[in-house]
């Protein structure tokens, strides 16, 4: 990374900071950084200590193009807000009107790691927080995988990034994932990017945070991220397989 980019990142930072009169939240100053949190792959998170307040706060800096990734804020904010009343996720205390970042509560516990998610402990632990979230459907219509992939794609062929064997490859699945699309399989709130880093544990419970790829979708695929063997879909193994690689290679073109 360049110096330019550095200088760029941090007075980005600076001015979402200069905004803290506008969070409606009692701080007395503005607020200072502790340090960033080395977790995320999408956006820039940040620990601040906030005067006036009994404990800190975390700041997300958003990606800047999100819609690029499949992400819709708005969708995820409505999702924020059931998930924390169902004692899922934490709440948000305040939106940028401008999508540019959020502000959470400082959860004091530690991420999970890929130990802890093939633990038989801790997953006796998680496996109710997912029933939860399943037992959730937002309103609108159903994720739609097909045409979810299809703009992965189209950003990666339009960036030059596919070869003739992942052509080929795609060529044989598209027509199985449409067919998948069709299916009449019941929608429920699916997290989408359930990894060891999107699980806090305080100690007392568990947290599952990063809702921003979260729909209504297909159940088995949060029990893909969790234990493979409790996939009842087989299709949803080989669609996650795509959906990642994709994914991986459009985050190194962004």
């Amino acid at each position: 990374m360049n110096g330019s980019s550095v200088d760029g990142s941090t007075a980005r930072l600076e001015e979402l900071l200069d905004s803290w009169r506008e969070w409606t939240l009692p701080l007395r100053t503005r607020p200072r950084v502790l340090g960033r949190i080395q977790s995320g792959r999408t956006n820039c998170n940040y620990r601040l200590r906030a005067p006036g307040l009994s404990e800190d706060l975390l700041l997300r800096v958003n990606h800047p193009n999100p819609v690029r990734l499949g992400i819709d804020r708005e969708q995820e904010r409505r999702i924020l807000s059931l998930t924390a009343d169902a004692a899922i996720g934490r709440p948000f205390l305040h939106w940028d009107p401008g999508q540019r970042f959020v502000i959470f509560p400082w959860l004091p516990g530690r991420v999970w790691t890929p130990a802890d998610l093939a633990s038989p402990d801790q997953r006796a632990r998680l496996w109710p927080l997912l029933k939860r979230c399943h037992r959730i459907v937002p309103a609108g219509p159903r994720r739609s995988y097909h045409g979810y992939l299809c703009h992965y794609w189209g950003q990666l062929a339009q960036a030059g990034e596919v070869d003739g064997t992942l052509q080929r490859a795609w060529r044989e699945f598209e027509p199985r994932l449409r067919t998948f699309d069709q299916a009449a399989w019941p929608a429920r709130l699916v997290h989408h990017d359930l990894i060891p880093d999107n699980i806090i544990d305080t100690g007392d419970r568990l947290y599952l945070i990063d809702w921003e790829y979260a729909a209504p979708g297909h159940p088995d695929i949060d029990l893909w991220s969790v234990d493979r063997a409790a996939v009842r879909e087989p299709f949803v193994i080989e669609m996650m397989e795509w959906i990642n690689g994709l994914w991986e290679r459009l985050i190194r073109t962004s």
